[in-house]
């Protein structure tokens, strides 16, 4: 069966998705002038883990133009996401589910909130990717990724339902649905309250957060404090969770973060929606959080600007 997927955002995770979905009817949303060219280079782990994925292709989507979707997959960064699904608000109802595909949380309850009120039916489903790529260059329609971790995509309704499933045929490649997104959430939300601001301060690769003694005595701060938050709100959270992070940071240690990534380049980081979205769970609660306070102070030293905070 071949799907209609609409993609809003194709950076490197959308064009990545692209190209898994590329035997089906795809659609660049969002981009009204310029149909976007995407050139994608796949790298050696990922062609290990799938030796029949195409080492290198181009396509371009056409634009979309109100056509019926099955999926509308959203992977603009979360700063993002409300405004850009009102600037489509009247093709909506040609859209069954919506899929966010990004980092952090606080944009999901926007958006559900918003759908709740405009009496919009399309449902809304949250993901996890493990996927990496990044943008290798840029040319004046034209952008070039590189697909450089293999992994996973696991989705899940947002809104609790007993029929958290998709029809036969109507799951698109690469997407396994699971029972347990929230928990899966919380999990990749306490990991990257870690990783991603101590990055971003240090200005140093994931695997250097465990190699240098200095960083790695503030990891674990920042993972007691994340796992002391996760515990008084019902997070389920393992207790091991300063292993699992450091684990993590060890995996993926050649990896500069998405938010280093969006320093290094100048452009806003989306740790309102990481760390900003902890720090104001823990407000409405009276949870004191200290070293996880100090570091969101010495970014917005460094930034020069606030911290934006995510509603709870």
């Amino acid at each position: 069966m071949t799907l209609s997927i609409g993609i809003l955002g194709l950076g490197a995770i959308g064009t990545i998705m692209a190209a898994h979905w590329r035997e089906h009817s795809l659609f660049a949303v969002g981009r009204p002038h310029i149909p976007p060219t995407r050139h994608l280079q796949t790298g050696e782990s990922v062609l290990a883990r799938w030796p029949d994925f195409p080492p290198s292709q181009d396509f371009t989507l056409p634009v979309w133009t109100g056509e019926s979707l099955d999926w509308l997959v959203v992977t603009t960064k979360a700063r993002d996401t409300l405004n850009a699904i009102q600037q489509i608000q009247d093709h909506l109802p040609l859209v069954k589910r919506l899929l966010l595909i990004q980092n952090g949380m606080g944009q999901q309850q926007q958006l559900q909130q918003w759908l709740t009120a405009e009496g919009l039916a399309c449902e809304l489903w949250q993901a996890i990717a493990t996927d990496g790529g990044y943008l290798s260059s840029q040319g004046d329609n034209s952008r070039s990724y590189v697909y450089a971790g293999a992994g996973e995509v696991m989705i899940g309704r947002w809104q609790a339902d007993p029929d958290n499933h998709v029809p036969v045929g109507q799951l698109p490649p690469h997407l396994t649905v699971v029972s347990d997104i929230h928990r899966r959430q919380y999990m990749k939300l306490a990991v990257n309250c870690v990783i991603n601001p101590l990055t971003a301060l240090y200005s140093c690769l994931n695997g250097e957060l465990v190699t240098h003694p200095a960083y790695l005595q503030q990891l674990l701060r920042l993972s007691e404090e994340v796992l002391q938050l996760g515990q008084q709100l019902n997070w389920d959270l393992p207790t091991e969770l300063p292993e699992l992070i450091q684990q993590v940071a060890t995996a993926t240690g050649a990896n500069r973060s998405s938010t280093l990534q969006d320093v290094l380049a100048g452009r806003p980081t989306e740790l309102d929606y990481i760390l900003g979205y902890a720090l104001n769970c823990a407000r409405q609660a009276a949870i004191d959080l200290p070293a996880l306070s100090s570091v969101a102070r010495q970014l917005e030293l460094a930034a020069s600007s606030p911290l934006p905070q995510a509603d709870g």
